[in-house]
């Protein structure tokens, strides 16, 4: 098995699952690449690196959700070059790329948020200084789009481990260290109750990748602010 699973597609769209390796964030690989398949869209699937404080290309460790991680030349080559070269590719073809990063998260969370109906939170870059990754009307259309499936969606608290704000995370990879502006990211924080076993992290795929890619297709969204935050 490779470790890392890359797909082309046709529209600006790049899928990546930092995480997909069977002991990190489960069945996110099959998320990522039921995404990609059923909307066209690219995408970049870790399934073979477990994630680690340092990097051993010999045990197969590193963090891909670290940039610093992914600058270590094998994880580059594998993991951080394909997103790059996506980007570019679409950006020669299209106005905007659009990148979604699928993590996962842990029940307890839902204890932690008081909220035993939080499904997903979806990290755009707030924070101090802000540094946002994405229009704010499509991170409210992304919830919005969420929750008319059914399911409900908080959005990352300013500098919190969720936002995608740090420097090292990959939500900022177009921001702090590569900066394009024609880059709009998000970084997609599903609860395990979604993806428990295969059936139903398809369902939640289908779901979502149905929000993705009305988000990519929409001119503009009007709506409240979201202000659920975790």
């Amino acid at each position: 098995m490779e470790r890392v699973k890359i797909l082309s597609g046709n529209r600006p769209v790049i899928i990546v699952a930092p995480h997909g390796h069977e002991n990190n964030d489960e069945k996110t690989t099959i998320i990522a690449e039921t995404i990609a398949r059923n909307i066209n869209a690219y995408a970049v699937i870790n399934q073979g690196w477990e994630r680690d404080k340092l990097v051993d290309c010999m045990q197969d460790k590193a963090d891909c959700n670290n940039v610093a991680h992914c600058h270590e030349d094998v994880v580059k080559d594998e993991f951080l070059d394909p997103i790059l070269r996506f980007k570019t590719k679409i950006n020669k073809k299209y106005n905007s790329t659009f990148i979604f990063y699928i993590h996962g998260m842990s029940n307890k969370h839902r204890i932690m948020a008081n909220d035993p109906s939080m499904d997903f939170v979806i990290g755009y870059g707030l924070g101090m200084p802000q540094s946002l990754t994405c229009k704010e009307w499509r991170k409210d259309l992304l919830i919005h789009l969420i929750e008319s499936s059914g399911m409900i969606a908080y959005e990352g608290a300013s500098g919190g481990a969720m936002s995608g704000w740090a420097k090292n995370n990959m939500n900022q990879l177009f921001r702090k260290w590569y900066y394009d502006p024609k880059v709009q990211s998000m970084q997609v924080e599903i609860v395990h109750e979604l993806r428990e076993n295969n059936d139903v992290a398809l369902n939640t795929a289908e779901r979502l990748g149905d929000a993705i890619n009305l988000v990519v297709e929409s001119k503009g969204f009007t709506s409240k602010r979201y202000n659920r935050t975790y």
